[in-house]
């Protein structure tokens, strides 16, 4: 019969899954389907075959040049590879720009640590490799290329133990600026090509459907077809995509805030999924913090603003976050034990103890807002909390302003009043915040039904404040699956020849717990640079 090439193969995969379908109509109208087995899904957009005329040659293309990219690029091109890296915004960094600015695996030194830490939800085998990489040879690495890295307080908690991005004395913008123009500087240096305002659009393949090049798009909408031996895909997260937040993170995921730039569209994981790739666990996972609930709409939601924004000042990039404001901490997150106020949903109830070291850790609250009805919830706090938690009247004000249906009472029958105008259950509110206080008063309030085990603020002292919250996300962990050389893997876990992918392009090694986006996506682009074939 011949041999079985890799796209024959998925043609006949193809013709598979319309039997299936069919077999499924047949069931439906009442007749057994005798196959019972999940049809893989359809790629997500067909890849380009070997074009009559290349445009560009190089060893390897990069698309996307956060840190990711630029790690792979500079990693590559360190080793003597030629490399063009694409990117589709006029700026290099991409969501990495929005971070704290620290490069961080949590600060956690090993993967005993690491792993106690991320109760071993994390891959038990590229977590490992993440943070080994990150430690012996990624930070190295970069302090041997010279780039700009400020030392890490190691009596700190957390994330800030690791360094920060930019020279010391430089705010958070400055420093992450200095550091992503210091790896394309480098790349360029060593012969590298870096393409801006161009999107990765299409992989290209051969007849055995090996990877074997990518076609992009230019600002005017010309199709550039790039040759190349090994194509990375550093091209980001899906929180941008409505559609793939409703598909993979849940019905309400579409109501979460974008904390990103407007390009994490998920192109990356559509490409590779175009020739026959496997997506990783954890595509409804995620990482990110509360948003106000406001109907403005996020100016990271409109490429063009964004692009004008970025041009008038790359380093503060000013108004680039309007349309997501951040509420008051009344609700810690890097820290739960630091909880003061609670959240209840719209049926009126708490649904997770907000103080809970392990229930709250980083990131479960703003994802167990997501999971509410509505995707939202309301953070309630009282005068009290409102004095102790600093720029708190500020933020009211701000979120009102904005439109944010605040409620601000002078009793709790009033607080609860107002909160039934917006679909919330005024008695079972009322039971709830009863039921709170006097097992505060009691000293029993680990002992609720939802139980608050430190920050045992009471909800007492007028006025008393309800601020609608949702998520903002910026950083999904689900992707494209890998293996430990980064490379892509289809429906029977083979290596697609030619294709890499980078976290959080690639997924599957965070779950839950948040570990370092930046560390991640450099420490993989650094590995994906160094075993792309040339």
């Amino acid at each position: 019969m011949g041999e079985l090439n890799r796209r024959d193969f998925l043609k006949k995969a193809a013709i598979g899954t319309a039997v299936v379908a069919g077999a499924g109509a047949l069931s439906a109208c009442g007749v057994a389907a005798t196959n019972t087995e999940q049809p893989a899904p359809a790629p997500a957009a067909e890849a380009v075959e070997t074009p009559e005329k290349w445009d560009y040659e190089t060893d390897v293309v990069i698309a996307g040049a956060g840190n990711g990219g630029l790690s792979a690029a500079a990693a590559a091109v360190d080793e003597g590879k030629k490399v063009i890296l694409l990117e589709i915004s006029s700026i290099v960094g991409g969501g990495s720009a929005w971070s704290g600015g620290v490069i961080h695996a949590w600060g956690l030194q090993n993967f005993e640590e690491y792993n106690e830490y991320t109760e071993g939800l994390h891959h038990p085998v590229l977590a490992k490799l993440f943070v080994e990489t990150l430690r012996k040879d990624y930070f190295p690495w970069l302090e041997s290329i010279g780039a700009p890295l400020v030392p890490g307080d190691p009596n700190a908690y957390g994330p800030t133990i690791d360094p920060r991005l930019g020279e010391q004395g430089d705010i958070a913008h400055v420093g992450k600026r200095k550091y992503f123009n210091h790896l394309a500087n480098f790349t360029e240096s060593k012969g590298g090509t870096i393409m801006l305002n161009t999107r990765a659009y299409k992989l290209i393949t051969n007849e055995d459907n090996h990877v074997i090049g990518l076609q992009a798009m230019n600002k005017e909408g010309q199709l550039i077809n790039i040759k190349a031996t090994s194509v990375i895909l550093a091209t980001g997260n899906f929180m941008a995509n409505k559609e793939m937040l409703q598909k993979y993170v849940g019905p309400y995921a579409d109501t979460a805030r974008n904390m990103g730039v407007p390009y994490n569209t998920g192109d990356g994981i559509m490409m590779a999924q175009s020739v026959g790739a496997i997506l990783s666990g954890g595509m409804s996972t995620w990482s990110g913090t509360f948003s106000a609930l406001t109907p403005t709409t996020p100016v990271v939601d409109d490429p063009e603003e964004y692009e004008r924004i970025v041009a008038e000042d790359p380093e503060t990039m000013p108004g680039v976050g309007v349309g997501r404001i951040s509420p008051p901490m009344w609700v810690g997150l890097l820290n739960p034990t630091e909880a003061k106020g609670i959240l209840v949903n719209l049926d009126g109830k708490r649904f997770r103890d907000e103080s809970c070291v392990i229930q709250s850790k980083y990131a479960r609250l703003p994802q167990a807002v997501l999971e509410q009805r509505e995707g939202m919830a309301y953070m309630i706090a009282d005068e009290i909390i409102a004095e102790d938690t600093p720029g708190s009247h500020a933020l009211v004000d701000q979120i009102i302003a904005e439109g944010g249906k605040v409620v601000v009472a002078d009793s709790l029958e009033e607080l609860a009043e107002g909160l039934s105008l917006q679909g919330v259950y005024k008695k079972v509110f009322l039971k709830t915040i009863n039921e709170y206080n006097a097992a505060i008063d009691a000293g029993r309030a680990d002992e609720l039904d939802i139980p608050r085990v430190t920050g045992h603020y009471k909800i007492s002292t007028p006025p008393f404040y309800a601020i609608p919250t949702t998520a903002q996300i910026y950083c999904t962990y689900g992707g494209i699956e890998i293996n430990e050389k980064t490379e892509v893997l289809d429906y029977q876990r083979r290596p697609i020849p030619g294709l890499y992918a980078v976290p959080p392009a690639a997924g599957g090694i965070f779950r839950s717990i948040y570990a370092g986006g930046i560390a991640i996506a450099g420490t993989f682009g650094y590995l994906a640079g160094k075993a792309a074939k040339a």
